[in-house]
């Protein structure tokens, strides 16, 4: 097991966020929190990252390295995208030589191709800043990667390529993942396990294992699933927009 939230609880501003939310992430698995906008369903995730800390409740990380793909590239815009992909292994102590062929390597696999690693984040496009985002993180060899909506700015075509991107590498290198999202699709898409997130306050109120492997699944089988939950109690919340 790499990660444990242990019964977490959080507020804002004395206004209670969740209470008692327990969730587990194994090894190599992909989870993907799902859930309305809203929910708290960035708030775990930053409480599971450590970039905060829950008011109650214990968090249990068993593992070195992770890294984090926010849903705005968050590139530094001083920095040519090269640099940026290797940022954290200049911060680790890595030298220039070997960062660069990481950097190169991490970028090819996503896409960028030579000529734009040149670049600054003010001349790549929206979709070119979030592969380099994700090169970014996967460039330090992370054993949990925690996606916090990350593609929800870019256009579908392109949204479905990045996707293929994480379901390859995680299949490839192994790494565990923490996939926020609100599109269903998405998640029944990336994940192994879909835990739900209530829109009341009511923490988790469902967890769906899915058959096979992120990336088997045809668009058929992820167009039919999505229509049998729909029709189930547990995702009401992820609905209601759709049919007011």
């Amino acid at each position: 097991m790499r990660l444990k939230l242990d019964r977490i609880g959080h507020a804002f501003l004395g206004r209670p966020v969740f209470e008692n939310l327990s969730l587990a992430l194994g090894d190599s698995e992909v989870v993907a929190l799902v859930g309305p906008s809203g929910c708290g369903k960035t708030t775990v995730l930053q409480i599971a990252a450590g970039l905060i800390d829950p008011l109650r409740g214990r968090v249990r990380r068993h593992y070195r390295r992770h890294a984090v793909v926010f849903q705005e590239p968050r590139l530094l815009p001083w920095l040519t995208a090269r640099d940026n992909i290797a940022y954290g292994l200049a911060a680790g102590g890595m030298g220039k030589v070997e960062r660069r062929i990481v950097a190169e390597r991490r970028a090819a696999e996503v896409g960028l191709f030579a000529r734009d690693l040149d670049k600054y984040p003010a001349e790549l496009s929206g979709g070119m800043r979030q592969r380099a985002a994700v090169a970014r993180a996967l460039a330090i060899d992370p054993e949990i990667v925690y996606f916090d909506e990350p593609f929800t700015a870019v256009d579908i075509g392109l949204r479905r390529v990045l996707q293929d991107l994480v379901i390859a590498a995680s299949a490839r290198e192994r790494f565990s993942a923490f996939f926020i999202t609100h599109d269903l699709t998405e998640a029944i898409r990336l994940a192994h396990r879909i835990v739900v997130l209530s829109g009341r306050q009511e923490g988790i109120v469902a967890e769906r294992v899915l058959d096979g492997a992120p990336g088997e699944r045809d668009d058929r089988s992820v167009f039919e699933t999505v229509q049998a939950w729909a029709a189930d109690p547990a995702f009401a919340d992820l609905f209601d927009g759709d049919r007011q």
